[in-house]
């Protein structure tokens, strides 16, 4: 399997050295010799392509594959220690000076930064192949809209980073998320249109944002702003993509949407000269660190992702403890080759399903459930009542997408019911201010604009 990313390293490495956004010591560096300054990167296709490969290898980070999957889930009601003794995740008592805060925002700012470097780079370049130009511009848009949203969605008003000045970004204040969801909405409609339609150029890997990548973003964004018309119509166009996009079934070890280049993945991220993903071989492994909180109960009879997404656990007396995550499995091996999905097919029905419920769309609401409840050998619905399918809507996307991005953390936010259903778990100490994370104490500490989120 070809691999894109390595025949760049030593020159991308000057990006994700110089990605911390704030870090005055990063962009004072000297440049050792095998590697490229900025200006020179941008005078030819081969090292600008190389840049825009970076951005994506900023993202080989733990809060791409580690924490978005962890934190968000314990903070919610998703997943529990194995060891039954509540963190500061589980127990939503996250302290500012959190390890994983720091590394969290700090990553995702480095995506931006990374993405900021290409697009003012080949914005300014006379030299570079123009269609070329507009994609990686494109791709470099929709990467910075997708740090944006998590930054927004887990911490609120957050700086809006547009620029590598420096002496801008270092002092930035909180932007109002009204703004930065404004500038997300505008990033990922100027990359759908011009990202490629199809796989071709990556050698069919699906490892680089197509154009269905900005339309799955844009469908899931505007369901969180309540736009249903929207929501419907951004995830109708992927949907629609029916000869690119399938929803995987017959699940097993080998057939799975986890699986490198897959059907039903749009997007996926791959690591350095490895067919396994740090999911799968550092946090959901088969030892089970993690549980998840409401175990066998999550799912009815039957259910094909308890089968084959879950493991049983038990302790060393055989003791049975819960069952773990276990969606990636390959675990330091070579086969199956799997990747880190970040977006694919299956959260687009469910998107459609909630914004047509919305719509009173009821018949075309029950079709899309019904197509994640069949491929887990579920029987169809036929609930008609909006409320009833509102919250068959809410359990499907919690047993589809356990451990997987934050989902359950952020669907419970967005639907306003964190409160409701955090504050009656006996071990939480739940406040309603939790619901946003503490900006960490570093990047208060550096920017004295930068006001703490309530409550911390």
């Amino acid at each position: 399997m070809k691999n894109y990313y390595t025949k760049y390293t030593y020159i991308f490495s000057f990006f994700l050295l110089a990605g911390l956004t704030g870090c005055d010591d990063a962009l004072d560096v000297d440049l050792p010799s095998n590697q490229l300054s900025s200006s020179t990167v941008y005078q030819s296709d081969v090292t600008a392509e190389a840049a825009v490969n970076g951005i994506y290898q900023s993202m080989v980070e733990s809060a791409y594959y580690s924490d978005i999957h962890t934190v968000l889930g314990e903070t919610s009601d998703e997943l529990v220690p194995r060891t039954g003794i509540a963190n500061v995740y589980s127990s939503n008592e996250i302290p500012e000076n959190d390890g994983s805060m720091s590394s969290m925002w700090a990553q995702f700012y480095k995506t931006i930064y990374n993405a900021n470097n290409v697009i003012e780079g080949i914005s300014k370049s006379t030299t570079l192949n123009p269609a070329k130009s507009k994609q990686w511009l494109a791709e470099a848009k929709f990467l910075r809209a997708y740090a944006h949203f998590y930054l927004t969605n887990i911490w609120g008003d957050v700086p809006l980073i547009l620029s590598t000045n420096i002496d801008v970004t270092a002092l930035a204040p909180k932007t109002a998320q009204e703004a930065v969801y404004a500038q997300i909405v505008l990033d990922l409609t100027d990359a759908s249109k011009d990202l490629p339609v199809n796989y071709d150029n990556y050698d069919d890997e699906r490892i680089r944002a197509t154009k269905w990548a900005a339309e799955t973003l844009l469908a899931r964004v505007n369901l969180y702003l309540g736009n249903w018309n929207e929501a419907d119509a951004h995830a109708s166009a992927v949907i629609n993509q029916s000869d690119t996009y399938k929803i995987v079934t017959g699940l097993t070890d080998t057939n799975n949407p986890f699986i490198a280049d897959n059907e039903e993945a749009i997007l996926q991220i791959p690591y350095f000269n490895v067919t396994y993903t740090y999911e799968g071989s550092a946090v959901f492994t088969s030892g089970g660190t993690l549980l998840l909180r409401k175990g066998n109960a999550l799912f009815e009879t039957g259910d094909d992702r308890k089968t084959n997404w879950t493991i049983d656990i038990s302790n060393n007396a055989g003791v049975f403890l819960g069952i773990a995550p276990y969606k990636y499995k390959n675990n330091f091996n070579d086969s199956p080759a799997e990747r880190s999905t970040i977006l694919r097919l299956a959260e687009l029905y469910l998107i459609r399903a909630e914004a047509r419920v919305k719509l009173n769309n009821i018949t075309g609401a029950q079709e899309d459930i019904n197509v994640i409840r069949n491929r887990a050998l579920l029987e169809s619905t036929s609930l008609t009542d909006p409320t009833q399918l509102s919250d068959l809507i809410a359990l499907e996307r919690q047993r589809e997408f356990f451990a997987e991005c934050g989902h359950r953390w952020l669907d419970l936010k967005r639907t306003g019911k964190l409160d409701e259903t955090l504050s009656v778990l006996a071990d939480k100490i739940w406040k309603t201010t939790d619901n946003l994370y503490p900006i960490p104490e570093d990047a208060i500490r550096s920017n004295p604009f930068l006001i703490q989120n309530t409550g911390y």
